[in-house]
């Protein structure tokens, strides 16, 4: 557009230049409705700036310089994207199946980024794999909503307690990088998919007959690749969810810890994964609906301690997590 002259060259110029700006947006939305209307939008747009003559504005003087600051800007999310991982896009889009082996992709790509000592670049894959698996969770129970001759899908427990899991070891690397929202969103979100797949859902009382039931039942994939995923496994890591919560609130009190409007875990019908996203960001157990925010970090953390109470009568190996939840409850008392 700058290197030529002559008014039709430079229309030429940048109309390329638009075209391009499109696409670049394109890439970023992902296709879809939105990018067609962006398309469309554009379309209308560019006619409009060509018959009021703005186009030529823009190729003149000081216009070219509002054409070069837009370069620049764009140049910001083109380089924010460039930080993820390539690897997200290998699995089908848009099928729940493709979602969650993206997410297990990501998974692997962010311990692997961690190891080498890139916490930004893990945290920031760690998110992109919470966003796939609950891509996979809205695709799942849309389908199921939608038709009842076809086969049910596949039990969402596995993929709530790889979600959760995912949740607990991503948030301590995003509080690496003091990413608080992200951090803020993520454990009420990693709350609400563990106490999804808790099967004694967050009860202590209901914990001894949870692992007894377990032992007579086939056993579950767990996602995360260590094996048959056990009742214990669940109801250890909707303890921890509560603790990890707690100790935020407790930690962090500067951040606005209000969900609201508050979503009561469990509740509600399928939403597109926005809308999900949305309502899992605002999440609160059902035993903490209508608490204050310090109201509800102890709930969360005396809920905590019983959980991990009742895990120890049954088995071994919980009694750090249990004085851990301990502390924290001491400190919100304190």
């Amino acid at each position: 557009m700058t290197a030529t002259s002559g008014s039709t060259t430079q229309f030429v110029g940048l109309g390329l230049w638009w075209f391009g700006v499109l696409l670049l947006v394109h890439s970023l939305l992902g296709g879809g409705r939105t990018a067609s209307f962006l398309w469309a939008s554009g379309i209308a747009a560019a006619v409009v700036v060509y018959v009021t003559g703005w186009a030529t504005m823009v190729t003149e003087g000081a216009g070219r310089l509002v054409v070069a600051a837009l370069s620049v800007l764009l140049v910001v999310p083109t380089l924010v994207r460039s930080t993820r991982p390539s690897r997200r896009t290998a699995a089908p889009r848009h099928t729940a199946d493709g979602r969650l082996r993206a997410a297990l992709a990501c998974w692997e790509v962010a311990r692997n980024q961690l190891a080498a000592g890139q916490p930004l670049r893990a945290g920031l894959t760690y998110q992109d794999g919470i966003n796939h698996i609950l891509t996979c969770v809205s695709l799942t129970r849309l389908a199921e909503e939608r038709t009842t001759a076809s086969p049910r899908p596949d039990d969402l427990v596995p993929v709530y307690h790889a979600m959760g899991a995912m949740g607990r070891e991503g948030i301590p690397v995003m509080e690496q990088v003091n990413a608080t929202t992200p951090v803020r969103f993520h454990a009420r979100m990693t709350l609400a998919a563990a106490h999804l797949a808790d099967p004694a859902e967050g009860k202590p009382e209901l914990i001894k007959d949870a692992l007894a039931a377990d032992a007579d039942s086939s056993p579950r994939p767990d996602l995360n690749g260590d094996g048959p995923l056990s009742a214990e496994a669940r109801i250890a890591g909707a303890a921890e969810a509560r603790s990890l919560l707690a100790r935020l609130m407790v930690e962090r009190p500067g951040l606005r810890w209000e969900a609201e409007p508050p979503w009561l875990i469990g509740s509600g019908g399928p939403l597109p994964f926005a809308r999900e996203r949305k309502r899992f960001r605002q999440a609160v157990l059902p035993s903490c609906a209508g608490l204050t925010p310090d109201e509800e970090m102890r709930q969360l953390a005396q809920e905590s301690v019983l959980m991990y109470t009742e895990l120890c009568q049954a088995v071994p190996g919980y009694e750090s997590n249990r004085d851990e939840a301990k502390d924290i409850l001491a400190a919100i008392r304190a």
